[in-house]
Parts: structure tokens; C-alpha cells; sequence
């Protein structure tokens, strides 16, 4: 007899927000809703606009615990005492939803993780890493925590094969890679005629939105009756905006916010650029292919490598070069045959990789085999 869950808590920083990691958590949540799990989402924040729907069986818990400060914040006893009760406060919230035995924690940050494992909930603690390993080098303390607290985990779920490398190069022997899949498929792909480059995703350090506004200052030179249109928010949006006034760029780029009605700004466009400098699995490629538009993107440690066929249905370029991106836009601009072509390509490849009832079968029937253990 099979064993089922009864509950699944999803925990994640924020929802409703715009992110990829968000849509994917909510994709997830309505599937699993709709096989007959128990699902809650616990967040830290939720947003004012509800960007995703969300299946209404599914509980929203909004989980804050306001930390002790003192003027002195490094003191070793107030950080003793916040982790003391950060600890109790998160086991006594989960408890109040859900059952020790039959519930799994799915984790979407490893923040998140390394807290819920302090509790005594930690034997069903999945933890769902959305970006790379290597960004851990810029924070010591936390990359040594998560290679104490990782092979001690019911399962580590990772996006790409390069992550599970470098987990099972830490003596993690219990990662499992269940990539994204799309979460909508229009009708018809995108007709490509429109002059309008597009990038989605926030303004952060991550994203490098400043390497994006350069590459489009080259590009511009030579096309001025294109568009770049930017969608996306967060806390270098005004440093952003800066840049392109400095530039001269205001007519020539659109900054947009997050929006509900996502699929019609990828239809509208011709082209996609991601300038990012890290990632996991990048949705917003894997949406711009299945909307069958050609892509450009930083050819970085991990995501976009494993999304874009280089050459095929769109282009790698390596990181930071800015030149040779603008080039490869310029190169998509004005061959439109071969935009087209990659278009094709990359929708037909999408469909049969990234497909919904593909990936999510690989989580049921990951659950199912946790479930059973």
C-alpha cells in the first residue's frame, strides 16, 4: 500500500513578486494541488499583486520573526539567542499546519533550508536550490553550513546535471535534477516582425541590467528604430534608470513592471537577451523559446548553456562582453530568415524537453519514492 503525504509545504522568501522561482513554485503547487495533496505555502513576504493564480485549495502562510537587536548587532549572545528562538518559533508555526510524520518541507532557499533544519522537522526537509553552488564562495560561513547540513538531507533537489557534479563533489549522494518545465503554451508562436528585444527579470546585482543598457547603447547605433523593453523591479532599478539617461537611451528602452499578462510581452517581441551573471535554470528562456522567440544570453557557469542549442536557436556569449553581445543581437536584427529559423527551433526543442506533464511526472513520481522510504 502506498504511502501518501498528507501535507507538502512549500516555503519560500517571497511569492508575488515576479520572480521565475516564484512562478515555478506556484506551477508546483497548483500540480501537486490538484493530485489530491494537502499543499501550503509559507513565505516570508507576499506580495500586494497577485501576479500567479494560485488553486484555491492551497493555503497562503505569511512566517515572520522579528529578531532581537541591539546596538552592538555582532554580539555573540544576541546572535545565540535569535537562532535559539528563530528555531523555536519556526517549529512551533509549522506544527501548527501540518504533521511530523506525513509531512515534506520543500525548501526554495538554502537560507530557508539551513533554518527549518534547526527544527525538528528536519527529517522530510527537501531542500530545492535555485541558483549555483559557486555563488556560496562570497558568503564562507554559509557555503560551510550547507556542506554540513546538505548530506544529511532526505534529498537535495538541484536544476541542472553541472549542480548535481558539484553537490556529489561535497559527499551529497542524495541530489536528484528535476529541471523546470514551462508554465503556459500559447497557440501560436511569436511572429518575429515586431522590433522589440526583450529581457524580464529583476534589477539586481544578479541580473547585471548595467551590462544589458551598454550592450544596447552599441546596438542602438546601428538600429535606432528597435525598442529594448525591460520587465522587472528591484533594488537597482533607479541606478538602472540612471545609466540610460546618462546614455541618451530614454526613447530607445522601455522599463516595464511586473506583469500577469507575461505571455503577450513574449509574443510581442523578436528577440531575447539575458545578461545575467549567474543562474540555475533560467524559466524566463525556457518561456521565451517555447514562445518561439530567438535568444541571447551571457554564457555563464550553469542555466543558460543547458537552455540555448549555441548556434541553433540562439547564441552563448561569453561573460561580460558586452561587444560581442551587442554583436549577436545586431546579427538576429538584421537576418531575419535565421531568427525565424531559431525561433522554430528552439520552441520545437522546449516542447519536447521542458514540457509540464514530462517534469512534473519526474516530481510525482519523486514524491511518491520519498514517501515510501
Amino acid at each position: 500500500m502506498i504511502k501518501k503525504a498528507k501535507e507538502i509545504i512549500l516555503f519560500s522568501p517571497s511569492i508575488h513578486t515576479g520572480g521565475g522561482t516564484e512562478r515555478v513554485l506556484v506551477s508546483l503547487a497548483n500540480e501537486l494541488s490538484n493530485c489530491s495533496y494537502k499543499v501550503i505555502i509559507l513565505t516570508y513576504t507576499i506580495g500586494k499583486e497577485k501576479l500567479y493564480a494560485i488553486n484555491e485549495s492551497i493555503e497562503i502562510e505569511n512566517y515572520w520573526f522579528g529578531q532581537l537587536k541591539s546596538k552592538n548587532n555582532h554580539s555573540i549572545l544576541i546572535k545565540f539567542v535569535n537562532k535559539l528562538l528563530g528555531a523555536i518559533f519556526l517549529e512551533r508555526f509549522i506544527n501548527a499546519y501540518t504533521n511530523l510524520n506525513d509531512t515534506i518541507i520543500i525548501s526554495f532557499s538554502n537560507g530557508i533550508t539551513i533554518d527549518c533544519y534547526q527544527t525538528k522537522f528536519r527529517k522530510n526537509l527537501i531542500a530545492f536550490e535555485h541558483l549555483p553552488f559557486w555563488i556560496t564562495e562570497k558568503y564562507p560561513r554559509l557555503q560551510q553550513k550547507i556542506k554540513s547540513i546538505y548530506p544529511r538531507l532526505k534529498k537535495v533537489i538541484v536544476l541542472t546535471e553541472q549542480e548535481r557534479r558539484v553537490y556529489n563533489s561535497l559527499n551529497c549522494h542524495n541530489v536528484e535534477v528535476i529541471p523546470n518545465a514551462y508554465s503556459f503554451t500559447p497557440d501560436e508562436p511569436a511572429k518575429l516582425n515586431n522590433k522589440i528585444v526583450l529581457s524580464i527579470g529583476h534589477f539586481n546585482e544578479q541580473k547585471r541590467r548595467d551590462l544589458l543598457v551598454k550592450a544596447w547603447h552599441i546596438v542602438i547605433e546601428k538600429h535606432p528604430d528597435w525598442k529594448l523593453v525591460i520587465i522587472g523591479d528591484g533594488p537597482q532599478k533607479s541606478e538602472t534608470i540612471q545609466l540610460i539617461e546618462g546614455l541618451g537611451l530614454t526613447n530607445s528602452i522601455r522599463i516595464k513592471q511586473p506583469t500577469s499578462q507575461i505571455i503577450e510581452e513574449y509574443l510581442d517581441a523578436s528577440i531575447y537577451v539575458k545578461s545575467s551573471e549567474y543562474e540555475a535554470l533560467p524559466m524566463v528562456l525556457i518561456e521565451a523559446k517555447i514562445c518561439g522567440l530567438a535568444c541571447v544570453s551571457f554564457d555563464i557557469v550553469s542555466g543558460p548553456r543547458e537552455i540555448i542549442n549555441d548556434n541553433q536557436d540562439g547564441f552563448l556569449v561569453p561573460f561580460p562582453d558586452t561587444n560581442i553581445l551587442a554583436e549577436k543581437i545586431n546579427f538576429l536584427i538584421e537576418n531575419e530568415s535565421i531568427r525565424k529559423e531559431f525561433g522554430q527551433l528552439g520552441r520545437k526543442d522546449v516542447l519536447n524537453r521542458y514540457s509540464p506533464d514530462k517534469i512534473y511526472s519526474l516530481w510525482l513520481n519523486f514524491i511518491t519514492e520519498i514517501t515510501n522510504t
